[in-house]
């Protein structure tokens, strides 16, 4: 492992309601300030941990340093190679019944995830989205 500090991207999204509804937010954070080693897509998240106190996050997705995206049905903090029909995480066909083997990650976080998506489930009194007047 290298020396350098490593950096989590984390893609907030505002969810289906609330004043952050249709947005969404990358801001960085530091390794040492939050270790999302071994959680997985549907685990929720303190907000007040990351810097968002009273917001509650839910884990929804992310990639790898290779780009490699995160599906929820593949278990564990593996790569695999999975045969992929219709239009799923990671895969868009271009013919009608086109089917094709893809790399994804598994559900869980490891060390060498560099993009994470969260959705908020419960707003906080800081506010995250700038309202545009």
């Amino acid at each position: 492992m290298s020396s350098d500090k490593r950096v989590y991207k984390l893609n907030i999204s505002g969810g289906t309601s609330g004043p952050g509804k249709g947005l969404s937010k990358l801001i960085e954070i530091d390794e040492k300030k939050f270790r999302f080693e071994g959680m997985k897509i549907g685990d929720t998240i303190n907000g007040g941990l990351i810097g968002f106190p009273n917001y509650d996050f839910e884990i929804t997705g992310g990639s790898d340093a290779s780009g490699f995206p995160m599906r929820k049905d593949v278990h564990g903090p593996v790569k695999k190679r999975i045969l992929v029909s219709k239009r799923a995480i990671g895969y868009k066909p271009r013919r009608k019944g086109e089917k094709r083997r893809k790399t994804v990650r598994g559900n869980e976080i490891t060390f060498d995830m560099t993009l994470i998506n969260l959705k908020i489930l419960k707003y906080g009194e800081t506010e995250l989205f700038k309202s545009k007047e």
